[in-house]
């Protein structure tokens, strides 16, 4: 439901997405749409219209642990839109109502899902504390050892998709938070894939994309792209992009169209630039598989004109060389360089001893 809102919204259709939320016929729901659309919103009215329909509907809810989440929907919107005072306030509404409930499992549940979503609306420290204090209503909730054990396996999965969101070196404290909790009820084998994923972050955080290359050599898809979400963000898009090259080179064409997506994203939307010379390197392998329009992507992307220009004129040489000479010229008349430019025509043309490698 929520990815349909958010079609219309990215359509610029919040008329219609505000009329699926009022006509959701369940509160909590309203509020989640509502909270999304008002991530969208860009004038004061309409931002206030949202916000007072969004106070309205948490109003008709009842059940404590709706409210909860209702209330906890609304402060992460709060934050993601730059009202962070009132955010704050909905967080502590929130977290009063949830501490306030009898019931230990409530007690514990409540706490867990305000905690993610404090991590959604950056305050991961915040929700460590939360995560924390939903242990300890557990432990001094005097319940048998089966109602303690279902609780723990709860909170432990809900931690882990709170770390999930983190991609910093403060994800370890959750992840060990989780791993413990396992451990705790007997669930070793779990623990030892959480304590997996530990390890993998500590190697990312002390090798950075040495790390990726060495799981790529070993054919861990899976851990390559886990580890990739703990470098610096400069490394990122490139080392998504090697893992692309990966996928490519094994045949996963679709897989490695996704990461490429992504790659593009952290760059045009967040603003991410990568080293040139790191471009440069991932255009030629690229070319080197035949997929020169996404290596001219690349080339659109780079900065320094003499090393676009050095992976245009490879371009440009391997459209020549599969008889698209046509397409050659039209990337070389973009080349500034006049050397390189003279090198690949050289090369194009069937001439000897023209430097190209």
């Amino acid at each position: 439901m929520l990815d349909i809102v958010k079609e219309r919204l990215e359509e610029g259709d919040v008329e219609g997405a505000l009329k699926f939320a009022l006509d959701a016929g369940n509160p909590l729901i309203t509020v989640e749409i509502l909270s999304l659309i008002l991530k969208y919103v860009r004038n004061v009215e309409d931002y206030n219209l949202v916000l007072a329909c969004i106070n309205d509907a948490i109003n008709g809810i009842t059940d404590p642990i709706d409210r909860v989440k209702a209330l906890s929907a609304a402060a992460e919107a709060l934050y993601s839109t730059g009202a962070e005072t009132t955010g704050w306030h909905y967080f502590e509404e929130a977290v009063h109502l949830a501490e306030g409930m009898e019931l230990f499992k409530w007690r514990a549940d409540a706490l867990a899902h305000i905690a993610g979503m404090m991590i959604l609306a950056g305050l991961v420290d915040d929700a460590y504390h939360y995560y924390t204090r939903a242990v300890e209503v557990i432990e001094r909730s005097g319940e048998p050892y089966s109602a303690v054990v279902s609780m723990f396996s709860a909170l432990a999965d809900a931690i882990m998709e709170g770390a999930d969101h983190i991609h910093d070196r403060r994800a370890l404290k959750f992840y060990s938070l989780a791993r413990d909790i396992h451990l705790i009820i007997n669930k070793r084998l779990t623990a030892s894939m959480v304590n997996e994923k530990i390890r993998t972050i500590e190697d990312v955080l002390k090798e950075g994309s040495v790390a990726v290359t060495k799981f790529l050599e070993i054919g861990d898809i899976d851990k390559a792209v886990f580890a990739v979400r703990y470098l610096q963000d400069e490394e990122k898009p490139v080392a998504l992009m090697n893992v692309a090259y990966w996928l490519f080179l094994h045949g996963q064409e679709r897989l490695a169209r996704v990461l490429l997506k992504d790659a593009y994203d952290m760059m045009f939307l967040q603003d991410i630039r990568p080293k040139d010379i790191a471009l440069e390197g991932v255009a030629y392998r690229l070319i080197k598989l035949g997929l020169l329009d996404d290596a001219l992507n690349i080339a659109g992307i780079i900065k320094d004109e003499e090393i676009s220009d050095r992976v245009l004129g490879r371009i440009a040489l391997m459209y020549a060389r599969r008889g698209d000479k046509l397409k050659a010229e039209e990337i070389l008349d973009v080349i500034k360089n006049e050397s390189v430019k003279s090198k690949i025509l050289k090369a194009i043309w069937g001439e000897r001893n023209v430097g190209h490698e």
